[in-house]
């Protein structure tokens, strides 16, 4: 025995709306079965390491110290700027990294390893390049202090350790060299 139609106002009602509802969900369920294939597969293109630092996609801190750089041109001081190190796109953090102006170097690797000033300034120019900084470093003659006392050697060897103060004077010396880690920076 066959059943028969309900063709009620009602029943028209919702047949129309499960042939709507049919009709959306053959056009949802493949986008976001496409959108999920796609987001498993993409991988962003990766970030060439710089100097032998890599970019990782967030902050490794299995060896996570700080260091501190004053930067003075002819006895003028010179910003560190913020987010050297730091990329937007695609997004990650080279173990050589600064966040804000202070001048607080991040060294955040896998491992503990030794970072030089030398390495720093790379990262620095490739990821913010500032054009004054490369030009004095080209022609003018370049000291560092490290904790206020002179380094001999190249500028690039100087080795970045945990809470040090190092002073890049590039030119003319300022009056004063700084001697100490900033009482406010960040420990270790």
């Amino acid at each position: 025995m066959s059943k028969k139609r309900d063709d009620s106002y009602f029943a028209a009602g919702r047949r129309k709306r499960n042939k709507n509802m049919i009709m959306v969900m053959a056009i949802v369920i493949p986008v976001i079965a496409i959108g999920v294939v796609v987001a498993l597969l993409f991988k962003p293109a990766p970030v060439q390491a710089i100097d032998g630092i890599e970019c990782e996609p967030a902050e490794v801190l299995n060896y996570h110290v700080h260091a501190h750089l004053d930067v003075f041109i002819d006895g003028s001081p010179h910003q560190v700027p913020a987010s050297i190190g730091i990329l937007s796109s695609p997004a990650c953090f080279y173990w050589l990294h600064t966040h804000t102006t202070d001048g607080i170097i991040h060294i955040e690797s896998p491992s503990e390893k030794t970072f030089t000033l030398g390495q720093f300034i790379d990262v620095w120019n490739q990821t913010r390049h500032d054009s004054t900084l490369s030009n004095e470093l080209a022609t003018k003659s370049v000291s560092v202090y490290v904790n206020g006392t002179k380094a001999s050697g190249d500028y690039r060897d100087v080795q970045l350790q945990s809470r040090e103060e190092v002073a890049l004077v590039i030119g003319n010396a300022p009056s004063t060299i700084p001697s100490a880690y900033p009482s406010n920076g960040p420990p270790r």
